[in-house]
């Protein structure tokens, strides 16, 4: 029987694969970001043709070239006055305001750009391979999720345009590598929950979609009663310089939000939240009609639900919180740092499913749960239909992350499709997942039992 300290070494041949695609796509990603960053004729060597913009890294450079340039971000918010994209588009600006500001009170310049983009990609390389590698799954198995997830078409379109969420994406893992370190003392603990709180701060103020990650966070509660009462996560005191840190982030976006409270956000091939349904209209009405279009829009509505519904009985019935027949080996997953990532970046993504439409580079927020349930596919310790839901879990979603890829090909075979596989990822997979994750998230929180106290003389 396999150890779930010493899990049992594959097939050398399987071995043999998985450290052959981990090193193809680490060096597949770490060429693209050099030669992509480099400019000139060189740059077409780097990512994948159809997907590359110009000039490289376009969206970081979208900020910079505007905090460079100083322009009224009033007016701007308002369709009053063109930017100063590098890129020549013309659209109205929609980041927040802190994005600009900081550029400003760094003194960041456009000729950076490559090397901001490339250490935050760096980074977001280094983190995806740590949060996959666990001592719980066989090698090869954290190998080639690592990899499926670095060739992914979130994460490589993240970091092909240098966009603002591998940035926020980092920030929300170093805030719970931070909080799950705090001293018991509260002098001790005092530093570093300034630093949580400014770190809080700019998370929201960026992108406010971070919120939910921190509401997520609060209501969580470590069930390993050693972790718990190792960090002071848990005082109110902290929790309350958190909260009040994530309230103030929200004021410098007012302006911002009431701007894009005019923005339509249409759904399409990575963006498939809860409410994506704009996008459909219009086609299904060529094709059908009005009326059988309108019926038609209704089904899928009730297939998404029904999904949800599936996806939350689902996990339930496999115990994914491991509620039941007690806490074993997942201690280590649902405490401490990996608890507090995996419920940061979880209901980071649950927020923007259930509230917003477009979360394409959202995804990279699931990494941390898809570690844990690569944990729970390989346990000795579950039985067939515990394992075996991960696992559905584990490929529905790789494949929502790899199939985009089919679009860019241009080719009559790859558009097609994706039209057919579209409908499949936003009205049964995705939703599976979401409900999956839904349980999770509320079985870790206001559900979750209590940390047992420790026993007299042991």
């Amino acid at each position: 029987m396999r150890s779930q300290n010493h899990p049992v070494i594959g097939p050398v041949w399987l071995e043999g694969l998985s450290w052959l695609l981990l090193v193809a796509s680490c060096g597949f990603v770490l060429f693209s970001l050099l030669v992509y960053g480099l400019g000139g004729p060189v740059s077409e060597l780097g990512f994948i043709h159809p997907m590359r913009m110009k000039p490289p890294f376009a969206d970081l450079r979208y900020l910079i070239a505007n905090s460079e340039c100083g322009v009224n971000l009033d007016a701007y918010y308002k369709g009053l006055v063109v930017g100063c994209d590098p890129s020549g588009r013309t659209y109205r600006f929609d980041y927040p305001p802190m994005s600009i500001w900081l550029g400003r009170l760094l003194r960041v310049r456009g000729a950076q750009t490559p090397w901001i983009a490339i250490t935050t990609a760096l980074a977001l390389v280094a983190s995806t391979i740590g949060l996959t590698r666990d001592r719980l799954v066989p090698p090869w198995t954290w190998r080639l999720l690592a990899s499926a997830l670095l060739m992914s078409f979130p994460l490589l379109q993240a970091l092909e345009r240098g966009n603002l969420d591998v940035m926020l994406f980092l920030l929300v893992l170093l805030l719970a590598f931070l909080l799950s370190r705090l001293r018991t003392t509260a002098l001790a603990a005092l530093p570093a929950n300034l630093l949580a709180s400014l770190l809080t701060f700019l998370s929201v103020s960026l992108k406010i979609y971070p919120l939910f990650g921190i509401a997520g966070l609060v209501a969580y509660r470590d069930r390993d009663r050693q972790a718990a009462s190792k960090t002071r996560w848990q005082a109110p005191a902290t929790k309350a310089m958190v909260l009040a840190a994530a309230v103030a982030g929200i004021f410098p976006l007012l302006s911002y939000l009431q701007s894009v409270g005019n923005l339509i956000k249409e759904g399409g091939v990575g963006s498939h939240g809860l409410l994506a349904f704009g996008y459909m209209n219009i086609p299904l009405v060529n094709a059908y009609g009005i009326d059988t279009a309108r019926l038609l829009i209704r089904l899928l509505f009730v297939t998404k639900a029904a999904a949800l519904l599936i996806g939350f009985v689902m996990a339930y019935k496999v115990d994914l919180s491991c509620l039941r027949g007690g806490f074993d080996s997942f201690a280590r997953r649902l405490s401490g740092f990996h608890g507090m990532a995996m419920m940061m970046g979880a209901s980071t993504w649950m927020g923007c499913y259930l509230f917003t439409i477009n979360y394409d580079y959202r995804f990279l927020y699931l990494t941390p749960f898809l570690a844990y349930l690569s944990a729970l596919a390989s346990s000795d310790q579950r039985t067939p239909l515990q394992r075996a839901w991960p696992r559905g879990l584990i490929l529905m979603s790789l494949f929502v992350f790899l199939y985009p890829w089919l679009q860019f090909g241009y080719t009559a075979w790859g558009m097609k499709a994706v039209k057919m596989l579209e409908p499949l990822t936003e009205f049964v997979f995705i939703p599976l997942i979401a409900g999956s994750l839904f349980y999770f998230l509320f079985t870790n929180t206001w559900l979750a039992p209590r940390p047992k106290p420790p026993l007299i003389n042991g």
